[in-house]
């Protein structure tokens, strides 16, 4: 349920940018490229307003933040790039995209990557005016 959910929101980006007339994997590669910032994003706001909430030092420094998007690079290549796996994967949401629960689970992936989107600038114009009036 949840990996359906995980390949749902990165098909509703992916469209997106094939509708746009990108290639096939630099649609994909713009995808999980998109996804992974905005999911370290969240990780690394929740980490400063807990450091800022407890009064301890940042857990997020650079070694970690390196290890995350190896880590990241290669959960999305297991899971889309190896031998193309999206395209199948794809092909079959796009046969699917008229069903009424096809449309259900777009919709739910839309909320989704939009909403993560407004909380990660909401956190970040939060942490600048943290930062700016200690």
């Amino acid at each position: 349920m949840m990996i359906e959910f995980f390949h749902t929101t990165h098909y509703v980006m992916y469209r997106f940018y094939r509708r746009h007339k990108e290639d096939l994997d630099v649609s994909m590669f713009y995808t999980c490229t998109i996804h992974c910032i905005l999911s370290f994003l969240l990780i690394m706001e929740a980490d400063y307003f807990l450091s800022l909430l407890l009064d301890t030092p940042l857990h997020i420094n650079k070694p970690i933040a390196f290890a995350y998007m190896i880590v990241w690079a290669i959960f999305e290549y297991k899971t889309f790039f190896r031998n193309k796996r999206y395209l199948e994967l794809f092909g079959e949401y796009d046969r699917q995209s008229d069903t009424p629960a096809m449309k259900a689970k777009l919709k739910n992936a839309r909320i989704f990557n939009f909403s993560l989107l407004a909380i990660d600038i909401i956190l970040l114009f939060l942490m600048d005016y943290c930062n700016h009036h200690k």
